[in-house]
């Protein structure tokens, strides 16, 4: 059985059994792999072995798997290269890791590798090591942009999606895939309102005064896509607090 050597990200694990994994990782040259780790935690009397974490990247040697979409890859070696071990000192850096990761899994595809995806996610994660939790969720937007940017599906911000207007764009359709002018909202009921502070950040402005209501609107178009929201994203930021603001 042929093996493929890279360096990954973990995204998602399941404890499969006392001894085994099943992880979701996001590797640089592949993309997206799903795999068993058959005896990651099994330990010996000269050798320990710990649980392969979330959220760690590590070089990896593994054999692609065969046969249906559904069959896991098998983990032959992993080697941890960084911990992002200041993840774990503030609740708001890893739920926003954790954002970051699981949004990675939801819209990228198995063996459909992004590297420049793959660098801005680590970069990403070495930048909330030592974030302070104003700067943590601009870090998270930023991200989503890049992701939304490397699937193709970033929405239109810069003018009407339906009619080209530059101005004023007051609503946001996800449906549509960006931002509506009075005109051409009148007739459609998915929509939502985003303020100009809000559009200023979803153009890549300063998410400074923000990045709120630009992390719900990107969330919100995040969920659309995927079919279903993210299971962090009310840790992250209560919907109440976000739909407030935009």
């Amino acid at each position: 059985m042929s093996t493929v050597r890279d360096t990954a990200v973990v995204l998602r694990r399941i404890e499969f059994s006392e001894t085994s994994q099943v992880l979701a990782v996001f590797t640089r040259d592949h993309g997206r792999v799903r795999l068993i780790a058959k005896g990651v935690k099994r330990s010996t009397k000269t050798r320990f072995a710990p649980a392969i974490d979330l959220l760690e990247e590590g070089s990896l040697l593994f054999s692609p798997r065969t046969g249906t979409a559904e069959a896991l890859s098998i983990l032959a070696e992993w080697k941890q290269t960084r911990s992002f071990s200041g993840l774990r000192e503030r609740l708001l850096r890893v739920r926003a890791a954790e954002y970051v990761a699981e949004t990675t899994a939801m819209l990228t595809q198995d063996f459909d590798p992004h590297p420049a995806l793959y660098d801005a996610l680590t970069a990403t994660l070495m930048r909330l090591t030592d974030a302070s939790d104003e700067t943590a969720l601009p870090e998270v937007v930023a991200q989503q942009r890049n992701l939304l940017i490397a699937t193709g599906l970033l929405p239109r911000f810069d003018a009407c999606v339906l009619c080209e207007s530059e101005g004023p764009l007051p609503y946001f359709s996800a449906l549509e895939g960006g931002m509506l002018c009075r005109s051409c909202e009148a007739g459609l009921a998915e929509k939502r309102v985003v303020s100009a502070a809000t559009l200023s950040v979803l153009r890549g402005g300063d998410a400074a005064g923000g990045a709120v209501g630009a992390f719900d609107i990107l969330d919100y178009h995040l969920a659309h896509a995927a079919g279903r929201e993210p299971t962090t994203a009310a840790a992250l930021v209560p919907p109440q607090r976000r739909r407030s603001l935009h």
